[in-house]
């Protein structure tokens, strides 16, 4: 519009002046006020190139802020400035609220509004609300802050938590002042979000104080030691593992005439610590490690295992810092030098022993040489046998006594077993049972049995056996065997001799009994019929009567005693007719009630019956003078594939203590029926206690006795 008025004002002033040139119709010489005009007209001209460049200027500048606002506004941070008042004219209060601010607010880019939470809107409408959002623990340092650096004139720098919509930040402001000449401040500054950052902070800080309760937890040192100077930090525990405090140790590595860890290590570790660093700085290992002393402030060593590496160099690659933990390794070196004094007290102490060893070794070899020939030349069968059932040892007079060789039993060790004769092998069985639940560790078992010859002969053989047990441990069974043929012989010849002169003198008790008493009862008897002819009736029939009744009983019982003793009736019809016949004579008293049970009628030997007939009268005896019983029960029972034969006596009465008996030597028929039992190879087993009953159980194998006349009467 200015432009378009200067050219119409132009152009009017020069049609003036051309106008004034025809009306004068000459050349004259403008006038004073002309030459104004053309000059005015030239600075117009003037003046409107000045505009274009003015108006130039303002878009390029227009441009210019546009692209700085841009700037601005997309920083990560947030930008502000302020004009700040005079103290002098500071109202109460001034930094405390925006209701009476300090200053005047001059720029607040988007980043700024941003933090605080606030659009650009609610910030233009109340551009001091900074004050009021920041957290009430933090106000007053951050007005402290503002009034000691407007008075100073020194950069403002505050860090602190805001409020924004119920969250909590944390901020950090700082600005820069620049004074104008009236007085006022220009504070141009710039407003982080430092919430995350404390955040990590406060992790990192929660980290390390649980890494710092577990390093004290452990009893580690950690120690930084910069290698150029020597000189240590260390964390809490260090100081506590040489017995130092905190200040103390830091105190002592000063003062120490060798300055820095130098004034505490042993002397002759130094080295050792310079070679370890060495080959770590050579071989470029992770870390190196070593052992060393560091004197304890009582004044003994604590010795220490360290591990380092380096953490930090300079900026041409030199270490500078050396970082590592430490732990005390005293207790261990202790461990270890006594581990290693006892190995070399181990060390002597074998090579005594191994010396000792040596001779008794030597000695061993003789002493073996020594009863090997003893045991190679017995005469009795020894052999030893593994738990295993593997024969270790075994005496050459095994060939001997049995036909086979000793490398046949070795071979096959079941041969101890098939051995065995026929009718002995339930014998042989029942001791391998019981020697295998055996508990005692010294107890030996005795039996005899026969065997079976290798050429077919039968022979008797006394055998013995025990447990080898060394410190709690089995090695086998040690066997003593020898032929005890002759002896059985001798023994069973001895028996049929004493059987026969027993019942021989039996024979002739009775029969004195018989021929002698009976007569003289009878003559008696004579007598009191005589007395009877008395004339005083009444007296002669009384005497009569008893005298009758006593003799008359005298006669029965002898009778009945020259029965017993007799044998005449076992000789006749057996023993389990002549024990039927025993048996109902007593029922016949109906005091006691016998129950006799059988299998066979069978007849044995004289020797056999005879002895199974004194033990069963023998037990019936006991029961009757001392057991109260009202009942016996008699089992008899043949095998005749076996040939053995069973004997059960059982009774109700009021039982005994069988045991007690034996040891106190009491019980005199009960060991006689023990001695006839063992003369007679049996086995017997008695079961007894007081209240309850007693039980007798007889397991007696059939004998071939030569020279035996069996039904003799």
């Amino acid at each position: 519009m200015m432009d378009t008025a200067s050219s119409k004002l132009k152009k009017e002033a020069g049609a003036f002046l051309q106008s004034r040139s025809i009306l004068a119709g000459v050349d004259t010489p403008e006038s004073e006020s002309l030459r104004l005009i053309r000059e005015l007209l030239a600075n117009q001209t003037l003046l409107e190139n000045e505009n274009k460049k003015l108006r130039v200027s303002k878009e390029s500048v227009i441009q210019e802020y546009e692209v700085y606002q841009d700037i601005i506004n997309n920083q990560p941070v947030g930008i502000y400035r302020i004009q700040v008042f005079p103290v002098k004219d500071w109202g109460y209060n001034a930094w405390h609220s925006s209701d009476n601010p300090p200053y005047l607010m001059k720029l607040a880019n988007d980043r700024f509004c941003e933090i605080l939470g606030v659009t650009r809107q609610e910030f233009e409408n109340n551009p001091y609300l900074v004050a009021d959002l920041i957290y009430a623990d933090d106000k007053a340092d951050f007005i402290k802050k503002n009034e000691d650096a407007n008075r100073t004139k020194t950069p403002f720098n505050w860090q602190g938590r805001i409020v924004v919509h119920q969250e909590m930040k944390w901020v950090r402001m700082e600005s820069h002042p620049r004074v104008l000449a009236s007085g006022h401040v220009i504070w141009t500054g710039l407003l982080h979000d430092i919430t995350e950052r404390k955040r990590t902070e406060e992790a990192l800080i929660a980290t390390r104080l649980k890494l710092d309760d577990i390093v004290e937890a452990v009893h580690v040192g950690i120690v930084d030691i910069h290698v150029e100077t020597g000189e240590l930090t260390y964390n809490q525990v260090y100081p506590k593992m040489v017995g130092y405090t905190h200040e103390e140790l830091g105190k002592v590595l000063k003062e120490s005439p060798i300055p820095g860890w130098r004034g505490i290590v042993h002397p002759d570790d130094v080295d050792i610590t310079f070679d370890a660093y060495t080959r770590y700085a050579e071989s470029n290992l992770p870390y190196y490690e070593y052992e060393c002393r560091v004197r304890h402030k009582d004044g003994h060593w604590v010795w220490m295992h360290q591990r380092a590496s380096i953490t930090e160099r300079s900026p041409d690659g030199r270490p500078l810092i050396m970082s590592g933990i430490h732990t005390d390794i005293s207790h261990r070196k202790r461990l270890e030098q006594e581990l290693n004094e006892l190995n070399e007290d181990l060390e002597k102490r074998i090579a005594e022993r191994t010396r000792e060893l040596e001779e008794l070794y030597s000695s061993l070899q003789l002493t073996e040489e020594k009863f090997r020939t003893i045991a190679d030349f017995t005469y009795d069968w020894e052999y030893w046998k593994s738990p295993e059932n593997e024969i270790i040892y075994m005496s050459p007079s095994v060939e001997k006594m049995t036909g086979y060789t000793v490398q046949e039993f070795v071979d096959n060790p079941i041969l101890l077993d098939n051995i065995v004769y026929e009718n002995d092998s339930a014998v042989w069985l029942n001791h391998k049972k019981d020697r295998h639940n055996q508990t005692s560790n010294d107890n030996s078992s005795e039996i005899n049995f026969r065997i079976k010859r290798k050429d077919g002969q039968i022979r008797w053989i006394g055998h013995i056996c025990r447990d080898i047990i060394v410190n709690g441990k089995s090695l086998g069974l040690r066997v003593s065997n020898r032929d005890i043929t002759e002896k059985v012989e001798a023994e069973n010849k001895l028996l049929q001799i004493a059987i026969e002169v027993e019942e021989r003198e039996r024979n002739r008790f009775s029969s004195e009994l018989h021929d002698g008493l009976g007569p003289l009862l009878s003559i008696i008897k004579l007598y009191f019929q005589w007395l009877s002819e008395t004339n005083d009736v009444e007296k002669m029939k009384m005497i009569t009567l008893k005298g009758n009744e006593s003799i008359e009983s005298a006669i029965q019982s002898t009778r009945e005693l020259a029965h017993g003793l007799s044998s005449q009736l076992l000789m006749k019809t057996g023993f389990v007719n002549a024990l039927l016949h025993f048996t109902e004579r007593i029922n016949e008293t109906q005091k006691i009630k016998i129950n006799f049970t059988y299998n066979s009628t069978d007849r044995f030997s004289w020797i056999t019956e005879v002895a199974l007939y004194r033990i069963t009268t023998e037990l019936i005896k006991n029961t009757l003078t001392y057991a109260q019983a009202t009942d016996i029960d008699i089992q008899f029972y043949f095998d005749k594939a076996k040939n053995i034969i069973t004997f059960v006596y059982t009774d109700n009465g009021i039982g005994f203590d069988w045991l007690e008996k034996a040891q106190n030597g009491a019980g005199l028929g009960l060991m006689n029926i023990q001695n006839r039992v063992q003369q007679m190879r049996g086995e017997l087993n008695i079961d007894s206690s007081s209240g309850g009953g007693m039980k007798t159980y007889l397991k007696l194998p059939l004998v071939e006795y030569s020279d035996v006349n069996l039904f003799k009467e």
